[in-house]
């Protein structure tokens, strides 16, 4: 984001409103990516401080929040967590009253080994206020990367010993994990989807994780070195309509319905589940789930899930030693985390059409007696919402595993979303780390020109952090599974989220900082852990510096096409983008490259009342004309047209469709760019787009299918031709 000089006073906040708000990561002001400055109000500063949990109500309650931020650093004993990277120094610091040293400390590491040692004070640089010394611990050189637990105890002024508050030390390497075609700088190429939008004769009207196998041994065959796909994440079985994998029920599972019941191991011995699919009722429901254009989600629903009801019943009473086996030790591995997820699911069975905040109250607490209870007297329920995501991780490895015998290869490429529905599992499990009533989203860009409010609540920086960032390991680890590469969906959240307070609208929102330096450390030990690159989308309003610090730690940039250009509108040439990058024509954001040529987004927007205020079509069809003219000359500029070049108005015939197609993509393919992606809807030729963002139920999102199946996508010759084109442009250029 370019800075902008101040043109308006200060907002109108009390010295120690202010105060708080700096000292807790709060801006009050801002400029947007069009140049236009906001400024907060003091009441909704006040609210956003509220949902943080300061009291800044009373003159009491504000003088203690000063108070607190004020001895910030100096609370007795080690702090919460800290984290180091493998080049920074390895320095802990500690807390204890000045009569209390020397002090004892012991690091238990993750591999087993035991460090101790003893601080006296001199050998510490010991800083004092008042009664209490901070001390400075510098840790072993050879402590390995990983999480490990620092305790200490004092010898108090009458010798006795008394334990300090412990902490965790995570060590993270210097940078994220990178594959070794990238580290070697070869440039490769994958093929992205909306799994749902998967087509076959046979399908179940959505596409699943068969389908994602399917797909991903024919990009396999056309030389692709990876396969993208939407969020996984678990949804609302209760409300199977709620269909965005951005708002998901929980980031930490998997939705269900991916599963193919035909694909359980199961299915064969299943007497039930095979009559049940053979009869009359159900066939009837799958050939008109099949013709459909979107997915009827409720009507896959109806058909999936008492399927997998009857699998999970001969699992219990028929499967093999090893796959019990391989049960057990997924709901061990689970832990905590995953048997939450599953009572949650059985009560949310219960109360269908309540939110849990409207649960009886007993039910709301995940630790109370009665949620306890619940799990032991409906525990085949729960045994089965596990067994659930047992089957649907077993079906999703599968995926990957079909890229293991390329040379060239990163399999998986999963995509996280930015946060969780306030009425799901996530949040339900995690209430205090969540700022209730709260929302984020963003301040008026290129995707949403009005703003952004995206509904969902964000973490609390200072209770994640409180909490060890245990909430966020759980989940990068989760997402991490199975994946060669992640996609972070908004990765400006790791610095800085757009928060709006509670009772106020986008409008009134503003950036809240977040431990930025401590959730790269992280992502980087998990990247390494997983082998799993990190790509970040770094979209719309992306402030000064952050891609520079997304290229030292080796997190790749997120480009697209459309939106790489220069002030006066000219795209900028495919040799400018980084090579730390992934780059790609569109994004289920914004109108495929059909969709953008043709101006279909644009006749959408004026016709759902989204467009920008005063900005009339006929003004909006004039600039699109200007951008075809523009993409035009920067594919004439690289002699990527055919003879004929391209007509100046929108329609095209279906030949010139397919030269557009090709040159987009040739054009990405001379990118020095690590990573290229087509979209699948753009091999099929789609015109629409997959989400129109500011829209809920005004628009068919996450539900469009593709209008063929997936293979004769992949083997029609236009697709032959345009993968031979990027295929050969990728080893043509070699980036420096």
């Amino acid at each position: 984001m370019t800075d902008f000089p101040v043109a308006t006073p200060p907002p109108a906040l009390t010295p120690a409103v202010s105060a708080l708000a700096d000292g807790f990561g709060i801006s009050t002001r801002f400029w947007d990516i069009f140049g236009t400055e906001h400024v907060a109000t003091p009441d909704a500063v006040a609210a956003t401080l509220t949902a943080m949990g300061v009291d800044v109500t009373s003159e009491t309650g504000i003088a203690r929040a000063m108070a607190e931020l004020d001895s910030a650093g100096w609370s007795v004993g080690i702090p919460p967590v800290t984290v180091l990277r493998h080049a920074s120094p390895r320095t802990v610091s500690l807390v204890c009253p000045a009569d209390h040293l020397p002090l004892h400390w012991t690091l238990s590491c993750e591999d087993g080994s035991v460090h101790v040692g003893t601080l006296t004070g001199q050998d510490s640089n010991p800083e004092q206020r008042g009664t209490l010394v901070r001390l400075s611990l510098t840790l072993p050189a050879s402590l390995p990367a990983g999480y490990h637990r620092l305790t200490a105890h004092t010898s108090g002024p009458a010798g006795i010993s008394k334990d300090l508050p412990a902490g965790t030390v995570i060590l993270a390497p210097d940078q994220c994990w990178l594959p070794s075609p990238l580290r070697q700088n070869r440039r490769l190429w994958g093929i992205g989807c909306q799994v749902y939008s998967l087509r076959q004769a046979d399908d179940f009207g959505m596409g699943d994780f068969f389908h994602l196998k399917d797909l991903s041994q024919h990009a396999v065959a056309v030389g692709a070195a990876f396969v993208g796909v939407n969020p996984l994440h678990a949804l609302f079985p209760a409300h199977p309509q709620d269909a965005s994998p951005y708002s998901p029920c929980s980031r930490l599972f998997l939705n269900p319905l991916y599963i193919d019941p035909r694909s359980v191991p199961e299915f064969s011995a299943c007497a039930a589940a095979r009559a049940l699919l053979e009869t009359a009722d159900v066939q009837a429901a799958l050939r008109a789930a099949r013709q459909e254009e979107m997915v009827d989600y409720p009507a896959v629903s109806a058909v999936k899930l008492p399927l997998l009801r009857c699998l999970y019943e001969t699992f219990r009473t028929a499967a093999t030693p090893e796959r019990q086996a391989a049960f057990d030790r997924f709901i061990q591995s689970g832990g905590t985390r995953l048997h939450q997820f599953a009572v949650f699911e059985v009560l949310q069975a219960r109360w269908p059409d309540s939110p849990w905040m409207q649960w009886p109250e007993d039910y709301r607490d995940p630790h109370s007696p009665a949620v306890k209870a619940i799990a032991e007297t409906d525990a085949d329920a729960v045994l089965y919402r596990k067994w659930l995501q047992f089957e649907a991780d077993r079906q999703l490895e599968a995926c990957p595993a079909v890229f293991a015998g390329s040379e060239d290869h990163v399999g998986l490429y999963r995509d996280l979303a930015v946060g969780t529905n306030s009425d799901g599992a996530d949040v339900w499990a995690d209430q205090s780390v969540y700022v209730l009533g709260g929302r984020f989203g963003a301040p008026p860009d290129q995707l949403g020109p009005l703003g952004q409010d995206w509904g969902m609540p964000p973490l609390n920086p200072v209770t994640l952090r409180q909490q060890g960032y245990a909430p966020f390991i759980d989940m990068v680890r989760a997402n991490m599974r199975h994946a060669g590469a992640l996609r972070i969906d908004h990765a400006m959240s790791l610095l800085r989220l757009f928060w709006i307070p509670p009772g106020y609208t986008a409008r009134d929102g503003m950036y809240v900082g977040y431990p930025f330096d401590d959730l790269l450390g992280i992502l980087a030990l998990e990247s390494h852990r997983n082998q799993c690159m990190i790509i970040g989308e770094d979209l719309g309003t992306v402030p000064d510096g952050f891609r520079d610090r997304m290229d030292r730690e080796a997190i790749l940039s997120y480009r697209v096409v459309y939106f790489e250009r220069y002030e006066n509108g000219l795209f900028k040439r495919p040799d400018t983008y980084p090579r730390l990058a992934l780059s790609c024509a569109t994004s289920h954001d914004i109108a495929t490259i059909q969709g953008h040529w043709s101006g279909w987004d644009i006749a959408l927007r004026h016709r759902l009342g989204l467009a920008v205020p005063g900005v009339t079509r006929a003004a909006d069809e004039e600039q699109r004309s200007r951008e075809r003219q523009l993409l035009r000359a920067a594919l004439d500029d690289q002699a990527l047209l055919p003879d004929t070049g391209l007509p100046d108005t929108a329609p095209l015939t279906p030949e010139q469709k397919h030269h557009l197609n090709v040159a987009v993509h040739r054009f990405l393919g001379r990118a020095p760019s690590a990573l290229a992606l087509i979209n699948l809807d753009d091999l099929a030729g789609e015109e629409s787009q997959v989400n129109v963002p500011g829209t809920v139920t005004e628009y068919p999102n996450w539900r469009r299918r593709l209008p063929v199946e997936t293979g004769t996508i992949l083997r029609s010759a236009e697709t032959v031709t345009l993968t031979s084109a990027l295929r050969a442009e990728r080893m043509d250029v070699q980036p420096v």
